[in-house]
C-alpha cells in the first residue's frame, strides 16, 4: 500500500480553527463529513473512542487520530497541516503539526491500518519532511510533498 494509491488532493487541508484536542476531533469529524460523506457524529465517536485507549499524538509533530466503526465503510483518510501546531497530548509533550486522520469499517483489516501507520512513520524517519513542511502554503503543495517524500523512501 502507498499513499499515492489512496490519497487524493481533496483529502488534504492546511490549517485548523480548533485549538483544543476535543475541538480538533470535532473539526476533523466535520471534514470527514464534507470530504467523505461520513456522518460527523459517527466520525467523532470513532476517533474519541480510540483516543480513550491512549493518545494518538505520536510526537515529532505527528498525530494520527483514527477510529473504526460498523457504520463506516472502507478506508477514509484526511491530512491536515497546522503550521503553528496544536497541543494533542503527544508523548514528547510537543505540539502536533501534521494530522493524519484515518477512519475504517470494523471489518477493515487491522494489518492494513498498521500499514498506513508504517508508511507515515517511514516518511518521518527517512526524509526531511518535518523541515519541508515549513515551506508548505497550500493543500496542493502539501499533497505534492507527501507524495514526493513517499517516493524518496522507495528509491
Amino acid at each position: 500500500m502507498l499513499f499515492r494509491d489512496i490519497l487524493e488532493e481533496r483529502f488534504v487541508r492546511i490549517g485548523l480553527k480548533a485549538t483544543k484536542k476535543n475541538e480538533i476531533f470535532e473539526e476533523l469529524a466535520q471534514l470527514f463529513e464534507e470530504i467523505h460523506g461520513i456522518d460527523r457524529k459517527e466520525a467523532y465517536k470513532a476517533m474519541v473512542e480510540r483516543e480513550r485507549k491512549g493518545s494518538t499524538g505520536l510526537g515529532n509533530g505527528l498525530a494520527i487520530p483514527h477510529g473504526r466503526s460498523s457504520n463506516i465503510k472502507d478506508l477514509h483518510i484526511i491530512f491536515v497541516y497546522e503550521p503553528e501546531g496544536r497541543d494533542f497530548e503527544a508523548y514528547d509533550k510537543q505540539p502536533s503539526n501534521l494530522f493524519l486522520a484515518v477512519l475504517t469499517s470494523d471489518e477493515y483489516s487491522p494489518q492494513q491500518q498498521l500499514e498506513i501507520l508504517r508508511i507515515i512513520v517511514e516518511i518521518y524517519e527517512k526524509t526531511d519532511i518535518v523541515q519541508s513542511l515549513k515551506n508548505v502554503k497550500t493543500p496542493h503543495e502539501l499533497y505534492q510533498l507527501i507524495i514526493q517524500k513517499e517516493a524518496e523512501c522507495h528509491k
